[in-house]
C-alpha cells in the first residue's frame, strides 16, 4: 500500500487534506480525496470506529447525509463511545430533517467523551 502505514499517519494525512479542504474555495475536491484516504484504509485494514467517525464528518459536510448516517451508524454498531461519533450522527440526521432522531444522538453525545484522534461536521446552530 502506498501512502500512510499507520492509522496515526493516516489521520494525519486525511485532517490534513480536511483542513486544506476548508480553506479552500472550492473543497469538494479535497473532501473527495479526504474520503479516498479513509476509504482506502478501511479497504485495506478493515473498518474502524475512528476512521468511520472522521468519515461520517466528511461526507456531512460533503452534504451526503444518507451516506453519513449509514457510516456514523456503523460506528455505533462496532461500539463507538466516542462524542464525536454522535455528534456527527445529529449532524447527518438534522441533514435528513430527522429531528427527533438528531436530538436522540446529541443527547447520547453529551455523557461521551471526544476522541482527540477523530473530528466533527462542520454545524452551524445559526444556520437551522
Amino acid at each position: 500500500m502506498l501512502g500512510p502505514d499507520t492509522l496515526q499517519e493516516t489521520l494525519e494525512h486525511a485532517k490534513s487534506l480536511y483542513d486544506q479542504g476548508w480553506a479552500s474555495s472550492n473543497p469538494t475536491p479535497l473532501f473527495d480525496a479526504t474520503a479516498r484516504v479513509l476509504r482506502d484504509r478501511m479497504s485495506s485494514y478493515g473498518e474502524d470506529v475512528v476512521v468511520l467517525t472522521c468519515l461520517g464528518a466528511v461526507l456531512c459536510d460533503m452534504m451526503r447525509p444518507a451516506d453519513a448516517e449509514a457510516v456514523l451508524e456503523r460506528a455505533v454498531a462496532l461500539g463507538s463511545t466516542d462524542r464525536h461519533t454522535f455528534f456527527n450522527l445529529f449532524v447527518a440526521r438534522l441533514q435528513l430533517g430527522q429531528t427527533d432522531a438528531a436530538r436522540q444522538a446529541l443527547e447520547r453525545s453529551t455523557s461521551l467523551e471526544g476522541q482527540p484522534s477523530t473530528w466533527t461536521a462542520y454545524f452551524d446552530p445559526h444556520g437551522m
